[in-house]
This record gives C-alpha cells, structure tokens and sequence, in this order.
C-alpha cells in the first residue's frame, strides 16, 4: 500500500470522505463536512505528502502511527 493510500485508509476509517476531482486532485473532508483539504492524486515528491499529512493534523484527523517515507 502506499503512503498515499495508506493515509486515505487511515482518513476514511476516521469517517473522512476522499474524492477525486475533475482536475485530478483530492478533496478531503472531515466527518462533519466542516472541513476540506485539498492536495495532488499523484504526488511528485515526498515532501508533498509531509505536507498532506500536516495539513490534515491540522484539520483534526488524527494520524497517530502513520509514517510517511522519508519523515523523521
């Protein structure tokens, strides 16, 4: 599984919904429909995941144990 898939795993057992957009992105939303992130299908680089998984801290999803490669 990777990484990506593994944090839409993670976010949707949390009730978060995952889509893919019309412009190949995804749009994350929280249980409550109160929040959205958006972030690449098809990331170029590792840091664009540190970035996703950051951004969805920060909306309030928790991610305890998922580690992204190259993270420390």
């Amino acid at each position: 599984m990777s990484d990506l898939q593994q944090l839409i795993h993670v976010a949707r057992k949390a009730g978060w919904s995952v889509h893919l957009r019309h412009g190949g992105h995804l749009c994350w939303r929280a249980p409550d429909g109160g929040v959205q992130v958006f972030s690449a299908s098809s990331p170029s680089d590792w840091r664009n995941l540190s970035n996703v998984r950051a951004s969805l801290k920060r909306a309030g999803l928790s991610l305890n144990g998922v580690q992204v490669h190259g993270e420390r």
